[in-house]
């Protein structure tokens, strides 16, 4: 297990005695696997594209396309792509400034 989330964990079972150890087992699975996603990529290390495509929530081919056309800033490394998270905040914020939400029966839909 995770230190930090083995030391909240202890504090969590200290505070709430032994009663609570099924909640707190299923807490400390929660905390562990939110810890895993968030250490997946070291903080100031670039993303590929499978994690920058998460990261938006679109498809990596979506985000191939978006760097072929040049919407979505990238470096290569080799034959690699990487995406800083800088790059990904600022096609966020593009985004969200230009994105004109048009009627398509009843859903709202965004262009990207």
């Amino acid at each position: 297990m995770n230190p930090a989330v083995e030391q909240l964990f202890t504090e969590y079972l200290q505070r709430t005695g032994e009663i609570a150890a099924a909640a707190s087992l299923t807490l400390a699975d929660v905390m562990q696997s939110s810890a895993d996603r968030v250490e997946a990529t070291p903080p100031g290390q670039p993303f590929t594209v499978a994690e920058a495509a998460k990261r938006l929530n679109i498809s990596a081919c979506t985000v191939y396309e978006l760097c072929q056309k040049g919407r979505l800033s990238h470096h290569r490394v080799g034959r690699a792509i990487r995406i800083t998270l800088a790059d990904i905040a600022a096609f966020q914020q593009e985004t969200a400034e230009t994105a004109e939400p048009r009627q398509s029966g009843r859903y709202r839909l965004l262009d990207l």
